[in-house]
């Protein structure tokens, strides 16, 4: 069964994303497994987006690039009402939810909402900045949601959840390293919720290396203010070394030769990239027991869960005791690019066939 589906990404950054971007790498993953399979493939995106599918686009470029700053919903609008006029022409509509201006897909599905699928690219209960998302959730909460992990759907277990369906890595991109360097490593958006200063502190009680990767968004303010004020001054040159926002090349070679990577993330995380991206090349990750990370982390065999700064400190010091080819392997079994693309599939069937 050939399908005819839209699906429907975020504005901020290119698809692919040419360094930092979880959700648009997904979106990509997803959009060209489903082209290669032989399906039609609409993709609604900004005009730099690279893609096999047809592309719609409502403005040239990034919207993130040009400043247009994250609480703006007017581009976000003519993106997914683009995509809604022209349902007739789609077996099945995915919609991306990664921003709160997102939301307004909801409302404006219904008369359409049987062939509409929605992915959360955030929890469901998110941090105090979303206040109102749950009442919003409640009163569409029979539309068809796939979660990315179990833990995602946490206080919202009353949602029309059709399934979970794991982020994918693609596994040919990551190449596996059996005999690291002697760092550890931190990578993401420089956000309180992610951990980075929680990871460089660790990293100085253990007195490793530690290299620090990742995007330092001027946009945001508050994220911004928290780079300068409690990032920046513990960045020595000597045990703490910044290396800037890598793009793919890089970065595998940057996982790949990391003894380990600190993950203590300090929020309901929704799946976590990073973590199956660093296991992928071998490098087991010590992660926060927080988010999706004890569903992608096997403790004790691919890594370790924790609770706190000190006892990231202790699993340090025992990095040595995880074999690295289990790592990769729980990638390759578990969190490929193939198998997403695969479930996702599966999904758009069951919901034409029954419809």
């Amino acid at each position: 069964m050939k399908l005819k589906i839209a699906q429907i990404g975020p504005l901020w950054e290119n698809i692919p994303p040419p360094k930092y971007g979880g959700t648009e790498r997904i979106v990509h993953y997803l959009t060209e497994g489903l082209v290669e399979k032989g399906h039609n493939v609409t993709l609604y995106a900004c005009g730099t987006t690279q893609t096999k599918a047809k592309l719609v686009s409502v403005y040239p470029r990034p919207l993130f690039r040009d400043q247009i700053p994250w609480w703006n919903v007017m581009y976000p609008l003519l993106n997914i009402t683009k995509a809604f006029e022209n349902e007739k022409e789609y077996d099945i509509i995915h919609v991306h939810l990664n921003q709160g201006s997102d939301f307004m897909a909801l409302p404006l599905c219904q008369s359409f909402k049987h062939k509409v699928v929605f992915t959360l690219h955030f929890p469901y209960e998110f941090n105090y900045t979303w206040k109102g998302n749950t009442e919003v959730f409640q009163k569409y909460k029979d539309l068809q949601y796939i979660s990315i992990s179990n833990s995602q759907r946490k206080g919202g277990e009353n949602l029309n959840w059709i399934k979970t369906i794991y982020n994918g890595v693609d596994i040919e991109l990551y190449t596996f390293n059996k005999t690291p360097e002697d760092y550890f490593l931190w990578l993401g958006k420089f956000n309180p919720d992610k951990g980075a200063k929680e990871a460089l502190l660790a990293a100085k009680k253990a007195g490793v290396k530690l290299l620090v990767a990742g995007t330092i968004d001027k946009v945001e303010s508050e994220d911004y203010k928290y780079y300068k004020n409690e990032i920046e001054p513990l960045i020595d040159g000597k045990e703490i070394f910044f290396v800037g926002e890598l793009e793919d090349k890089k970065k595998n070679e940057v996982y790949g030769k990391a003894k380990g990577f600190l993950n203590p993330i300090k929020w309901n995380e929704p799946f976590g990239l990073v973590m199956a991206e660093s296991m992928a090349t071998g490098t087991p990750v010590i992660s926060f027991r927080n988010g999706a990370a004890s569903e992608i982390i096997e403790d004790g065999r691919s890594g370790f869960i924790v609770n706190t700064v000190d006892e990231m400190v202790k699993k340090i010091s025992e990095i040595d005791l995880i074999d690295r080819k289990k790592c990769r392997q729980r990638i390759e079994e578990n969190f490929s690019t193939q198998k997403m693309v695969n479930e996702y599939e599966k999904v758009y069937k069951q919901i034409v066939i029954e419809n």
